[in-house]
């Protein structure tokens, strides 16, 4: 099916082409965009067609996403992820894989949501989102797919929000008209509220794909013999994660017109070739703790803050200040353990000796920040040949060090919340009967924290519901029994002696 769109003309797609090289020519990124994702550009229509078909052929639009998709798909090095770099406990219990296909042939993405519990990393979760889906579309060219949220077995404790609005983000932000259908199987009643609230996220072209299924008509969308044995189908597939055989081989592309020669090279023994020494902006939850941070007045950068990256709740926003301690120039590089959450500017530059620089970090206004101050950044800080080097040359240096160099200088910084602003922030809600309420993470964490409440008075009442419910069979078999105890009664009384009537006497006859 897919959702219903316009179809561009090629002098449109040829438009969209021609707007991202005059710009990637005259202003290119820090680090030079995957050479898969430059080929798909200037050598295809497929991944153009799709941006200007979500966009309803709006071109500054299409432009904007197609520029940010790639910057997201660097630094989370979408074309370079495998199953190495994954969870592996996540992986191996098929919270999320790929298997069979819907009725128009298009691979199936399911979500098993009852194996899901809160405690889990999300952003280690949306990897393994992202790795299937890079996958899928390895194999089979750009190819879509449907979504298959299986809700059997799925109460209250397992249902995460969060987790399905990341999903749905991430497709929306970063694949565009990707979906063939968005299925969701059994949902129980109790979740509808909950899921009304995902509904409600989805742009108005998903919302013609999402279909609420049972078992009664999900052949309807999957074909009995495609269907798992737990859907009613007579597919007796047992998840178990078998890697990829064949390992993508893509064409050497120039990162600029004047760059043919650049070593970009893929063979079909090593699909890492591209930026093999190159750590993309995207760190792993269970790797940064090992990674060295010099103390104050030790290192080549010093950091202000130094061990935080304090946001803003009403803005979402935070400033780091990066103070070159020597008398050599000094390279930067910011990663992050959620590329997906943030947009760091400048994300890496050079500190002239003894000066300081300023990076803004902003925490995208559809995202907040995870508990148990999960979300952290990475400073990574190395000497300079020249304080001139130019974009390109600094993303040479970085494509030739890594955090483990023994040159590399490692900042470890966690993601919080700051008190001084939540505080200037009720006053500015005091003054102007809004106040924070426009946008920023405090609000987002507001309204999920109402969204729980919701649910929990769901639940509650629900239980309510069940214990009176018993309660009134309970009264009605009381009832019953005392009915049917005093008829026995009754009857036992009645069957035993009889009161003799006394018989009418005439005054007449003695």
């Amino acid at each position: 099916m897919g959702v219903k769109v316009q179809n561009p003309t090629t002098a449109q797609i040829e438009e969209l082409r021609q707007r991202f090289n005059t710009k990637y020519a005259n202003s290119p990124p820090a680090e030079p965009f995957h050479p898969i994702d430059l080929d798909r550009i200037r050598n295809e229509q497929l991944w153009l067609q799709r941006f200007l078909e979500m966009h309803d052929l709006d071109m500054e639009s299409s432009f904007k996403q197609l520029w940010e998709t790639c910057v997201w798909r660097q630094s989370y090095g979408t074309n370079d992820l495998d199953h190495t770099q994954l969870n592996q406990e996540y992986l191996n219990q098929g919270c999320a894989f790929v298997h069979s296909q819907d009725v128009d042939g298009k691979p199936l993405l399911i979500f098993r949501v009852r194996l899901h519990n809160k405690s889990k990393n999300l952003d280690e979760l949306i990897r393994i989102v992202v790795y299937w889906i890079e996958r899928v579309q390895r194999e089979n060219h750009l190819t879509q797919l449907s979504i298959f949220f299986d809700m059997s077995g799925t109460g209250l404790a397992t249902l995460d929000l969060d987790f399905v609005k990341r999903i749905v983000e991430t497709f929306k932000l970063y694949y565009p008209n990707a979906l063939n259908y968005i299925l969701v199987f059994e949902l129980a009643w109790v979740l509808n509220a909950a899921f009304k609230v995902i509904k409600a996220l989805l742009p108005p072209k998903a919302v013609e794909i999402l279909k609420m299924i049972s078992k009664k008509d999900v052949t309807q969308y999957v074909t009995k013999d495609n269907c798992l044995a737990s859907w009613g189908g007579t597919d007796n597939y047992e998840f178990s994660f078998v890697p990829e055989s064949k390992p993508a081989i893509s064409k050497p592309v120039a990162a600029n017109a004047g760059d043919a020669e650049q070593p970009h090279q893929d063979t079909a023994n090593d699909k890492k070739v591209h930026f093999a020494k190159s750590a993309p902006m995207v760190l792993h939850d269970t790797n940064i703790g090992e990674l060295h941070t010099p103390s104050d007045g030790e290192g080549m950068l010093q950091l202000e803050p130094s061990e935080y990256v304090n946001f803003c709740p009403i803005t979402g926003d935070a400033k780091l200040t990066l103070k070159n301690m020597t008398e050599q120039p000094v390279v930067y590089k910011i990663q992050t353990t959620s590329p997906e959450k943030f947009r760091v500017r400048p994300r890496c530059g050079v500190v002239p000796a003894n000066s300081t620089a300023e990076v803004n970090i902003w925490l995208k206004s559809d995202h907040q920040l995870s508990p148990d101050a999960k979300d952290k950044f990475l400073v990574m800080a190395a000497f300079a040949p020249s304080v001139d080097c130019s974009t390109q040359e600094v993303a040479d240096i970085w494509k030739e060090r890594g955090t483990n160099d023994p040159e590399v200088e490692n900042h470890r910084l966690v993601c919080r919340l700051t008190g001084k602003s939540k505080e200037s922030g009720a006053k500015g809600e005091g003054q102007d009967g809004q106040g924070s309420r426009e946008f920023g993470p405090q609000q987002l964490r507001e309204q999920n924290k109402e969204m729980s409440a919701q649910l929990k008075h769901t639940r509650n009442l629900q239980y309510a519901t069940l214990f009176l419910i018993l309660l009134l069979f309970a009264g009605f078999g009381f009832l019953l029994f005392e009915r049917f105890h005093h008829s026995i009664g009754d009857h036992h009384h009645g069957s035993g002696t009889c009161e003799k009537t006394t018989a009418f006497k005439c005054g007449k006859h003695k």
